[in-house]
């Protein structure tokens, strides 16, 4: 993976060049995704084959991007090692639209992305939904998120107790682990969370 990347880092021109998905396998836990690569406007698109092990998560658009990254720090990373907390509430005064658009803001603003808050919200996120209740459970959300949204709510009419609850664990098909050292690997949208990731040009 390290010769792509310093390949890309070198030799692609980010206003001309783009990097494709072109085609994804899966084997078991592990995928296996061709990217088509052109560094610049007249150089021909080169085939790759990344080989990614130990899969937990993938998003994958085939479209045309203009960055491919590998990181053990992204934000994407957090649902896999911070501690979940549990976010109940009492005393609802707030308005559906005005706590729903709180709890989106604040999943955009520590993840970038939108599309997150349903997997870690109680109920599907509408304003006929939780938000629209008295009281109960928010969701369950990793930590740097349940800290953002306490800091949101804390000048809003509402009251919001927190109760850690556990490190996120996987289910191997006998017991529950902790996931192992993980990173992802990102093409523009597209992300795959995994614990390998090897390129080789085809």
């Amino acid at each position: 993976m390290e010769h792509l990347l310093k390949r890309l880092e070198s030799e692609f021109d980010e206003m001309e060049g783009w990097v494709r998905i072109i085609d994804a396998s899966w084997y078991a836990d592990d995928l296996c995704l061709n990217l088509s690569i052109s560094t610049h406007e007249d150089s021909q698109p080169e085939i790759w084959k990344v080989s990614c092990a130990g899969v937990v998560e993938e998003c994958i658009v085939s479209v045309y991007e203009e960055t491919l990254s590998v990181s053990e720090e992204s934000p994407l990373l957090m649902p896999y090692r911070e501690i979940e907390v549990d976010l109940m509430f009492s005393e609802n005064h707030c308005d559906p639209t005005c706590l729903l658009g709180i709890l989106l803001s604040s999943c955009i603003e520590v993840f970038g992305r939108a599309e997150y808050l349903p997997r870690f919200s109680n109920q599907y996120p509408t304003v006929y939904g939780i938000v629209a209740s008295k009281y109960g459970v928010l969701g369950r959300f990793p930590r740097p998120l349940a800290d953002r949204v306490l800091q949101a709510l804390k000048e809003q009419p509402i009251r919001i107790n927190s109760l850690a609850v556990s490190v996120p664990k996987q289910w191997t098909g006998t017991e529950f682990v902790a996931y192992p050292p993980l990173k992802v690997l990102e093409v523009g949208a597209s992300y795959v969370i995994g614990e390998h990731f090897n390129a080789e040009r085809v």
